[in-house]
Formats: structure tokens, sequence, C-alpha cells
């Protein structure tokens, strides 16, 4: 007898795998087929014909597109057409799509690449994942530029790292570069000195003056390489197009004016191939519910690197560099030449020194800098300009600050505190320019920006500033051991933004912000006595003045009342306890750095109050008159200064957008 019950287990049937990878052969011959498809990607000339869905699970980025407010308004009926620009070729996206229905992909060796561009855009990352490791382990000096400068390969750091690498270890960049349009530059040395900056210094200077080009005067990289530019090493460090030397300076040389007529000539015909170029008629439009271009860019994808890779030298001189254009891999072909200047090729400048390196990212290390206006060349300078004898690299400080403490202390230069990034700094680091190298220090008992400091005695006073929240009159001191940092008698007042200078055996305390105005208070300490003693007040109140000594008397140089940004000079003479005006500076400026330096008082970039400053002022103090100085190749202000070793440090400071970690 057979019981009737009631089932409690559920029935089963699951597909084998070759049953679903034959169904998966199934819905591809569908497809291409043109059976129930719903969607067609046009690439060129060619259609693709494809399922949504079946798309959709194979690419979050076709997800996203059809799920889109306007996929999502489009009748079920009426199929979709996307339209793949960018240089996308058929052949990649073929496989990608038929990638999608099988799960199985063989690329050729030949089409790697592109289907890694195509991937990538996708946001197929298992597929660009594999040929972007095919692409670096396959790497050859005649591919590895190519590599590199393959759309989305610099979104994968370490996949760019390996290439850098490789590209460093080539003895020869010529063979790599064959297939690669060069930026051909010729540099015009006027003197054995400036000639002796060659390799990667030069590279660096030359990479400095195409970032100025391609993003102050907004020209793309195709216009760049559409001549061989010459350029000359101007007074600010700097590179410059000899076309700027004008008409009649004893550097408009023949060599000068027949660069200068071609450059005319090409910019003339590039004004009429523009003319002449016509915006092409479209071809009818294929009537579709819905159409949309995919293009190659995307911007989370987007490379903005100014970098130098790697350098060769071709010749005695000339070298070779492979270098990112905000992004862009190019090949830069640079050759130094000697002479081709006018009569005035063999004379030396003047005796000032300007030490410098620049950095273009706040928290980012290495970049660009560039002045805000085009300086003309030396001989076209009055000859009252003070000028400079030589460019030296110096390496980057550890982290980019502003408003920090800048002295000499036993032949090195301190740096103490600052801001980064709104933060107030303890780090303290030296620079020794006999090794080329920061070594880091003992920090500050006390975090502080916006303040000062001088050396006396072979002690480095730092004295008030700002913690990020109150004014301080906190003053500590690091002796020529450098072990550690000491405190001392505080000042009478609480303050920030203050001048501080050495003379004789005293420190002296010039105005400041007292957290509500610039004010007239002036402070000398004595370290025999670990005191302070206040002295006459300025006449102005005024805080982010530049204060040095000089010939007996302190200068209080520019800063701000508060509201406006002050060019008046006060002088205090110690004998007669007294501040008297003397002749102010052609610019108002507040944050400027102010030093002696070979026996003149150098005021150093600063602030107008509407932007930053590269300028430099040099007072005389016998003529009583201010000098143009060399400007900075950094506009900044906040900037720190001092002298070491006869040359004349500017450190650190905020152009207006960035805060640098360069000298």
């Amino acid at each position: 007898m057979v019981t009737e019950g009631k089932m409690n287990t559920p029935l089963i049937v699951e597909d084998r795998f070759d049953v679903l990878h034959q169904r998966l052969g199934q819905l591809n011959q569908l497809r291409k087929s043109r059976h129930f498809c719903d969607v067609v990607l046009q690439v060129g000339s060619s259609e693709i014909p494809a399922h949504r869905a079946v798309l959709s699970c194979a690419s979050p980025y076709f997800f996203e597109l059809f799920t889109s407010e306007d996929a999502r308004k489009t009748p079920h009926e009426g199929k979709l057409l996307y339209k793949l620009c960018g240089g996308f070729e058929k052949e990649s996206v073929d496989l990608l799509v038929n990638y999608a229905y099988t799960g199985h992909l063989e690329v050729p060796d030949t089409l790697v690449r592109n289907v890694f561009i195509v991937a990538k855009r996708l946001k197929m990352e298992g597929v660009s994942s594999a040929c972007g490791e095919h692409l670096v382990s396959h790497l050859n000096p005649d591919s590895c530029l190519a590599v590199r400068a393959t759309p989305g390969i610099a979104a994968d750091k370490v996949l760019v790292e390996r290439v850098d690498r490789f590209i460093q270890q080539l003895d020869d960049l010529v063979p790599a570069s064959r297939e690669f349009g060069r930026v051909q530059v010729s540099v015009i040395h006027k003197t054995q000195e400036e000639a002796g900056i060659t390799g990667r210094a030069l590279c660096n200077l030359v990479l400095e003056w195409i970032q100025r080009q391609m993003m102050d005067q907004e020209l793309n990289l195709d216009v760049i390489k559409d001549k061989k530019h010459m350029l000359y090493l101007n007074m600010d460090n700097s590179l410059h197009d000899c076309s700027d030397i004008r008409s009649g300076d004893l550097n408009d040389s023949d060599l000068v004016q027949d660069y200068k007529k071609m450059s005319r000539k090409l910019s003339q015909t590039n004004i009429k191939v523009r003319r002449k170029s016509t915006t092409p008629q479209p071809s009818k439009p294929r009537l579709m519910l819905f159409s949309r271009s995919i293009s190659d860019k995307d911007d989370s994808d987007t490379d903005t690197d100014w970098k130098l890779i790697a350098h060769s030298q071709v010749s005695e001189s000339s070298w070779l560099a492979v270098v990112t254009l905000c992004g862009t891999v190019a090949v830069l072909s640079v050759q130094q030449k000697f002479g081709g200047w006018g009569n005035n090729g063999t004379q030396k400048n003047g005796s000032g020194v300007v030490v410098g390196a620049c950095v273009g990212g706040m928290g980012v290390r290495g970049g660009s800098c560039s002045p805000t206006s085009l300086p003309s060349p030396i001989s076209s300078r009055p000859g009252s300009v003070e000028k400079i004898d030589s460019y030296t690299l110096v390496p980057h400080m550890s982290s980019p600050k502003c408003a920090t403490g800048t002295g000499n202390l036993g032949g090195r230069l301190l740096v103490c505190g600052g801001y980064d990034r709104g933060e107030c700094l303890r780090t303290v680091e030296t620079y020794d320019p006999l090794t080329n190298a920061w070594t880091a220090c003992p920090t500050m008992r006390q975090g502080r920006g916006r303040f000062d400091l001088t050396v006396l005695g072979g002690r480095a006073y730092a004295v008030g500033g700002c913690d990020g929240v109150r004014e301080l009159a906190h003053v500590e001191v690091l002796d020529m051991s450098g072990q550690r940092w000491e405190s001392v008698a505080p000042l009478p007042l609480a303050r920030s933004n203050t001048g501080v200078c050495s003379m004789d055996d005293s420190v002296f305390c010039i105005g400041g912000w007292n957290g509500q105005y610039g004010i007239k208070q002036c402070d000398m300490y004595s370290p025999n006595a670990n005191a302070w003693n206040t002295i006459a007040p300025l006449h102005v109140g005024r805080y982010q003045a530049g204060v040095a000594s000089l010939e007996g008397l302190v200068y209080a140089v520019g800063g701000c009342d508060s509201w406006n940004c002050l060019n008046s000079v006060e002088v205090y003479d110690p004998k007669q306890d007294q501040w008297r005006f003397t002749t102010p500076m052609t610019t108002p400026r507040r944050g400027c750095g102010a030093e002696v330096f070979k026996g003149k008082l150098y005021v150093i970039g600063g602030s107008d109050g509407t932007q930053s400053l590269c300028t430099t002022e040099v007072y005389d103090v016998k003529t009583k008159t201010w000098l143009p100085g060399p400007s900075m190749t950094t506009c900044r202000a906040n900037v720190g200064v001092a002298v070491v070793n006869g040359n004349l440090y500017a450190v650190g400071g905020f152009s207006g957008t960035t805060q640098h970690d360069f000298i």
C-alpha cells in the first residue's frame, strides 16, 4: 500500500557549466544576428549591436550610462545609439563586447594597448589590469615611451613607477624617442658661468619655461612643437624667449634678429591657416530616439603632472629629456650655445647672488614657478639695478611653509616653524651649502607661525608669533650645538607678525599684531640680563614689516597698519631712542623679507595688498635711495630671508594660492 504524504523537499535543477557556457554562446549568436538587441555601439563607420543588460553586467560604465535619466525616458521598443569617439578602434571594442558575452578574451599583441585604453574607459578593471601588466612586463626601448603615454596608464601609480624606472635605466634615450615629436630648444649662454648649468638643472629650467608658455600664455603642445625655440637665461634665473629682446639692445645680434624674423613669419602663417580653416559640415544625422557620445577623456583619469622623467646627454652640449607636460608625455631636445649675443657678450654680471628652486602646489614637492611679468634681458636693465652672478639648484625643504623664522646659524641656513596648510609647525631644519642638503634639528618647544627669528652670539632667538589660536609672548633660544631649545624671558606684550633683528648685544622686536590691530610698541632684549625693555614706539603702528639692522640703526620697512599696505620706512637710533622717517619704498609691501647684503638693505617679495610680489628693492644708505633689485622666480609673501656664505636666500612663503617648500 502506498501512503500519500506531503512533499517537503524542493526540486533543484542546475545546469552544468558547459550548458551555461553554451547558453552564453547562444546569446552571443543572438547579438550577432541582431535578435532582441536594444543598443548599438557606433565605432567610426561600424556598428556593434548588443543587449544593454549584458553590457551593464560587464561594464560599470555602461550600467551608469544605461540607467541615466535620459536612457530611462527612452521607449522600450526604441534602440539606443552610442557613438564611441576618441580614436577607438572597432577591433578592440568588438573584442571587449565579445568578452562580455563569453567571458573569454584573447588579444593579439598589437591590440593590447588599444584594448587597455577602451577597457579603462569602460571601467572593465579586470581587463585593463591584465592589459596594463602585459604592457609593462614586455617593455623595450622602442615601446616604453608609447606605453608611458598610453591614456589611462597614469591612473595606476605602480605601473607608472615601473615604466619610469625602465626609462631612467636607459643609457641612450635616442632610440626610444624616435617616434615622438620633439620640443626643440636652444639655450644661448652669455658667460661661461651660465654655460655651467647642464643636465638635469638645464632640463628643469626648460620644463619650467614650457609650463609658463602652456599655462600663462595658454599655448598648447602642438604650438610649442611648431618651431625651434631660442631662449636666454635671465637675471631672475628663468629662461625667456629671445623674441622678447628689444630691437637695438646690445644682445640683439644677427642670430637673434634672424630668430625673431622666423618667429614672426611662423606666427603669421599660423594666423592664415586658422583663418582659412572652416568648420566641416555635419553629415545628415541618422534618425534615432537617443544618441550619446563616449569620449576617451575622463576627468577622473586626467594626469596633470609636470615632471622630468629622465634625461641623457647626446653630445657635449646637447641633451634629450623625457617629460610630462600637464600629463602629456613629450621629448625635449635641448642644445646649449655659447655666444650669439652682441658686443656685450663677454660682460660679466654684478656681484649679488640669489639661490633658488621652486615648487608649484600646496603640499606637493616639485613643480614649477613663474614671475607675474616678463623681465627684460640682463643688458636691458638700467646700470643701477642690482644683478646676480649665478644660479644654483637647491633641494626642497621637508614641507611647504610660510611665515617661518629664518636665519644664519653657524654657517647654515636655519628654518624654524611656520605654517603648512594653516597648521602651526614646531619643526626645525638646517641647510648646509657645502653639502647641498637639509638636516632635521630638534623641534621647538612651541609650535608657531607668523613670527620672526634672529641670531645673536651664536644663538637663534624665536620671538612671539601665533600658535594658530592666539598671539604668543613666548621666546625660545637654540644655541650652536643645536641640541635643544630653551625658553627665555617672554615679551612684555603677546604679538604676531613682528619684525625681529639683532644689533650689538641686543635683540629688537618691532611692532606686530596684537590680535586687533597693528601696534607701535617696540622692545629690546638683553641676553645678559634675560630681560625685555620697552623702547620708543613707532610713528605708525605696523605688522608684517621687514626689519633689519644696518650701520648701527634699525630699519622698519613697509608692513600694514591694519588696513593699508605701507611703503613708508622708519629708522631707529638707539643712541637717541628715537624713530624717524626715511625715503619710502617705490612699492607698498607687507610680509616682505628684509636683510643686509653686500652693505645694502634688500627688501624682498611681500604683498601689495592685492597680489604677492616677486620684485626686490635695494636701499643704499649713502644716497638714501631705493633701486630695483633682481626679481625672484616666484612671487611670495611672508617670505623668510637670510645671508649664508655670501649668498642671499629667500625661503618658503605664500604666492597667493600656494605655500612653498623651496628657497
